[in-house]
């Protein structure tokens, strides 16, 4: 006898996963997702269609929407279920995961709630309301135990899935402004921004994240909208969620996503090219571009070139993402998760993929491994030169009015953002050096 989980948007009906005795997963479809007009596959390696995929398929797309490692281990032990068991930790914790979908449960949008984190706290203070909250995700990942709270997000980082409420309580898409509320969604109500709390050992963290996707967006390519939040004694990196959209009626609607490695059948323990089981080269991951439109795929190709010309050496496949809307072609989500590892020596400096078939550091791409990665992927070698130059000429040009507009943000060190400008744009004219 089978054992089936539902998996839901809002509240219709996409498919069950499905246990079988030998604990093997598949899921199937419904017959009425099928039926209904442009609805999104859960994966690339899905599409809609009446057949049922097998576990190959299915366990490491599941596996991908869970944290890794301390906070996974953290959070299996406050379930007391195996970490291993994916399927049952989602049951429990899967109501507002990375993308649409929820697991066991349908989100009914007359039962949703959100609570201040002042009120969480028994607090009047927003920032002392704030700071009790970093010190709980060292307790309990997303508030795990918390009544009608049910929450994922992948990686290993420590990180909070709230919700921005205007002065009046009503939830906004928008970063926090002045008297806005942070709140805890429950009863699988949305989220609307994620929030990192700063690393003692990689210090500078939220300035230099921060930075680089203010860069990004200031030379033309599409990043997640960032800000930073402060407590007075920590600070955070706040990003606004890209997989949320303004309904007609201004309510607050989910957009389904997948990673690279979701869309590459990759679990989370192969992110990284370089391991005993290796995960998507730089190849893979720029032709996971041919699923969507060539405007997007050229767009992918800049994400890539940027997270080299700023030493973003962690960016592995869980670092890229796809959108998959309603009634809408896939397209290459903005870009996130990105900040440069210069100034900090004991983290890997190698690139997360190898670069032109061997293991690299950013700062050593010189033109003839710019040609090969063209020919690779079929483009014209002296065209993806010339894109280069032209996004490090953009990135110089724009790193002053970037790094002071960072700079104003509450609760930045000035010191840290103007050490990320300096080390990035070094390192970008370095290769740039190097392109002919």
């Amino acid at each position: 006898m089978s054992i089936g989980v539902p998996v839901w948007f809002d509240r219709l009906h996409v498919g069950d996963v499905t246990v079988a005795q030998d604990g093997s997963l598949s899921f199937r479809y419904t017959d009425r997702w099928l039926a209904t007009r442009g609805v999104f596959p859960l994966s690339l390696t899905m599409p809609l269609a009446d057949v049922p995929y097998p576990s190959e398929v299915i366990s490491p797309w599941l596996a991908n929407l869970l944290p890794e490692e301390e906070q996974l281990q953290i959070l299996t032990r406050s379930l007391g279920l195996d970490r291993a068991d994916t399927l049952a930790v989602l049951t429990e914790i899967g109501g507002d995961t990375a993308g649409a979908l929820s697991f066991g449960t349908p989100t009914d949008p007359a039962l949703w709630a959100w609570t201040p984190l002042t009120e969480l706290y028994g607090t009047k203070d927003p920032q002392e309301a704030l700071e009790r909250h970093f010190e709980d995700l060292g307790r309990r990942p997303f508030l795990v135990g918390e009544e009608g709270v049910r929450q994922s997000l992948a990686g290993g980082q420590k990180k909070s899935a709230l919700a921005v409420l205007s002065p009046d309580g009503t939830p906004v898409l928008r970063l926090p402004q002045t008297d806005d509320v942070l709140a805890v969604p429950r009863n699988g109500a949305p989220s609307t921004i994620i929030v990192k709390p700063d690393n003692p050992n990689l210090p500078g963290i939220t300035e230099n994240e921060v930075f680089c996707l203010h860069l990004a967006q200031a030379i033309g390519i599409a990043a997640a909208e960032t800000t930073i939040l402060t407590t007075g004694k920590r600070t955070a990196i706040c990003a606004l969620r890209y997989d949320r959209r303004l309904g007609r009626s201004g309510q607050i609607q989910r957009v389904h996503q997948e990673d690279f490695a979701q869309a590459n059948g990759n679990p989370p323990g192969r992110k990284y090219e370089r391991g005993t089981l290796p995960g998507p080269d730089l190849r893979a991951l720029l032709g996971t571009g041919r699923a969507l439109l060539p405007a997007d795929a050229l767009a992918l190709l800049d994400q890539v070139i940027f997270n080299i010309l700023v030493a973003n050496t962690d960016a592995h496949a869980k670092n890229y993402s796809i959108l998959l809307p309603i009634g809408a072609e896939p397209a290459l989500a903005p870009l996130y998760d990105v900040s440069t590892v210069l100034p900090w020596p004991h983290v890997n400096q190698y690139f997360a993929q190898n670069l032109a078939g061997k293991r690299r550091k950013p700062e050593a791409m010189a033109g003839r491994h710019w040609d090969i990665i063209a020919r690779d992927m079929g483009y014209r070698p002296a065209d993806l030169r010339h894109r280069v130059q032209d996004l490090v000429d953009a990135m110089a040009a724009n790193r002053i009015q970037t790094a002071a507009a960072v700079a104003d943000l509450p609760g930045a060190a000035t010191g840290y953002v103007e050490q990320a400008a300096e080390m990035i744009e070094g390192n970008a004219l370095r290769i740039a050096g190097r392109l002919e």
